[in-house]
This record gives structure tokens, C-alpha cells and sequence, in this order.
């Protein structure tokens, strides 16, 4: 199994892991993947990862890169996203980014690169996506990560300092059907999985699910960065550290086998800063719902 997962060292975009042989690949950071322009956050944030066809697409920041089959950059998409970003999903025709400050999800059509559709979740609207510089201090409840299913679009929300939930929208109408409360502090992540939803509560150290199943994770740290197999959870855990300090320390990888609960696997990954997201390249992944890239 190998993983992609961004990471926040502002050298590297990203880094492969090979779940078996512990071997790393880098994905470096470019110079145009900086913009100086951003304040208060980091000028280089790769976060979402999600791919089409031919193509994986990574969002930092505004930016949404395009990079082909041996993760080569080839072209950043015409139509800006929003500062902070957070996880991108294929689904239809579009590259859909969560996108925390505007409250909404921002779709983006690859082969029409100026066509974009935008999902308010709190008003529950589709409309044309109207790029814009959105301030922080607009983000609600700060939803971060999403799924597509084949009948819906899970949602979930950190809300800040108060407890978790996850939003369920019929994939056809885009209308709510289903609020799971209480999920949890700063959740992270969403897969599904023969009917039971499974997230990360990064504030607790747990993996949760719909049906009540809870996990301690054995590190601490804060978990972000989450895929699913059939037979084991991979968990990202980074140093915790104050969000000016995030491009420093370490991070791990853990697979943790779902039947027994023990930690099948553990990679050290030494100066990537914080892990932002991960995927898994080349297995089906009940995080993604999206076909292997490899």
C-alpha cells in the first residue's frame, strides 16, 4: 500500500510512503506554489488530495495543482480556490474543495476550468461559484473534510471549541437528511464503510464511528489524515504545536489493524512539519470513494 500525504514543511509539497517497505518519495514545493500575498497563515499549504483519470489534484491555498500519473506538476487550474482549503473529493464532473471561510463546498470542473459550481451547506443552495477573497472571521463552523457516497455527501465540522457533528445530504437534492451531534472536538476525516461512518476526533486522540465504536489512538499528537481498507485504519499524528510553529516536527503514520486493534504498522517521518491530509494511491479507500490512482 502507498499513501500520498501533504505536509507542511515548505520545502516539499508531499511525500509518497510505501506502507510495506517504509521507503519516501518527495513531492518538492515549486516557487510558484508560494504566495507572498497570504497573511497569518503559511504562503505554502497543500492540503486536499483527490484525483480524475489521468490527473490528482492537490489545493494550497487559492491554488488548485494538477499533477499527472508519476505526481509531476503539470498546470495550476484557472479558477482560484479560497485561502485555507481544507480536503478536496471527485465527484461528477468536478474537483470539489470544503472550503472552511466561504462555508460552502467549491466544485471546479477540469475540462472547463472556468465553469464552478458552489454548495453553500448552511443554506443549502447550489449556485455558480464566484471567485472571491473570503475573510476568516466568516467561517461558521468550520467544515473541513467531506464524502461522496452513492446516495449522499457527508460533511463534517470541527466547530471550533464546541463538540463535532457531521452533516448528511442526499446526493440528488442536496438537501439535509441526517446531523450525527456530538462526534467528538476538531474532527478530522470521513469514511464509510458497510453503513458505519468512521471519522477522527483529533482533539481526543480517538477513531469514532456512527455506531458508537471508539479507538485511543496509542500516540499523541494531533491526528489529521485518514484512509480506510477493508482491513485497517491509517491514521496521520503530528507534533502538536501552535499554528505559527506547524511548518516544524515530526509526524508519524500508523496502521492499525481494525478485527484486533493492535498497530500493524508505525513510519516515522522526521521534519515534515504537521500532516495536512492523506490518500491512499493504490487500494480502494472507504475514505475516498474514488478508484485507485495506481
Amino acid at each position: 500500500m502507498q499513501i500520498l500525504a501533504t505536509i507542511s514543511d515548505m520545502s516539499r509539497l508531499g511525500i509518497v510512503l510505501d506502507l510495506e517497505s517504509g521507503a519516501i518519495a518527495d513531492v518538492p514545493v515549486r516557487p510558484g506554489f508560494i504566495d507572498a500575498s497570504i497573511q497569518g497563515r503559511a504562503p505554502c499549504r497543500p492540503f486536499g488530495i483527490t484525483w480524475h483519470g489521468d490527473e490528482l489534484f492537490v489545493a494550497n491555498n487559492r491554488q488548485l495543482l494538477v499533477f499527472d500519473k508519476q505526481l509531476e506538476f503539470k498546470r495550476t487550474m484557472g479558477t482560484p480556490l479560497q485561502v485555507n482549503t481544507h480536503q478536496l473529493a471527485f465527484c461528477g464532473s468536478y474537483v470539489w474543495a470544503v472550503s472552511p471561510w466561504t462555508n460552502s463546498l467549491i466544485g471546479i470542473c477540469p475540462s472547463d476550468e472556468v465553469m464552478g459550481v458552489e454548495f453553500d451547506i448552511l443554506e443549502q443552495k447550489l449556485l455558480p461559484y464566484a471567485s472571491r477573497r473570503a475573510p476568516e472571521n466568516d467561517d461558521k463552523r468550520h467544515f473541513n473534510s467531506l464524502l461522496w457516497t452513492e446516495d449522499h455527501v457527508y460533511i463534517s465540522a470541527h466547530n471550533f471549541d464546541r463538540p463535532s457533528f457531521i452533516l448528511g445530504f442526499c446526493r440528488e437534492s442536496l438537501k439535509i437528511d441526517s446531523i450525527l451531534e456530538n462526534a467528538g472536538f476538531a474532527i478530522h476525516g470521513l469514511a464509510l464503510h458497510e453503513e458505519q461512518l468512521f471519522w477522527i476526533s483529533s482533539m481526543t486522540n480517538e477513531i469514532r464511528s456512527s455506531s458508537g465504536y471508539s479507538y485511543r489512538l496509542s500516540r499523541q499528537g494531533y491526528a489529521r489524515g485518514f484512509a480506510v481498507t477493508a482491513q485497517y485504519f491509517i491514521v496521520a499524528i503530528s507534533e502538536s504545536r501552535s499554528r505559527n510553529k506547524r511548518s516544524g516536527g515530526d509526524s508519524w503514520i500508523q496502521v492499525i489493524d481494525r478485527q484486533s486493534g493492535a498497530v500493524a504498522g508505525e513510519f516515522y517521518l522526521a521534519d515534515t512539519g504537521s500532516v495536512n491530509d492523506l490518500r491512499l494511491l493504490d487500494e480502494c479507500d472507504y475514505a475516498h470513494g474514488v478508484a485507485p490512482f495506481w
